[in-house]
């Protein structure tokens, strides 16, 4: 009966898992579409750059969060969150050059 319990619980942490990756990716499909649309309206072409890497970043960490799921185990993945905030923390620096440059 306990081995029942712990495979739940480590279905239920790798549907968790997946799904904070998935809406990780999420998160950076709309800060992509909402670059996308300031490159439109604000005719700063030099966006639609930073919009194909945020749209290829959501790409990624949604491949990753697919491939977290697959695999049997549960594990700590350090090094990626510390990419996704490094990638955020990016986007947010660009977001204020962004703002200071095209008023």
């Amino acid at each position: 009966m306990p081995s029942r319990e712990l495979d739940r619980e480590t279905a239920a942490q790798r549907e968790r898992t997946d799904l904070a990756w998935q809406r990780s990716g999420f998160s950076f499909l709309a800060m992509a579409g909402v670059v996308l649309g300031v490159a439109a309206h604000r005719d700063a072409p030099w966006l639609l750059g930073v919009s194909a890497a945020l749209f290829a970043v959501a790409g990624a960490v949604w491949r990753h969060g697919r491939s977290a799921y697959e695999r049997a185990e549960v594990w700590a993945q350090p090094r990626e969150l510390a990419r996704m905030t490094a990638v955020a923390a990016l986007v947010a620096v660009v977001a204020v050059v962004a703002v200071v440059t095209l008023d």
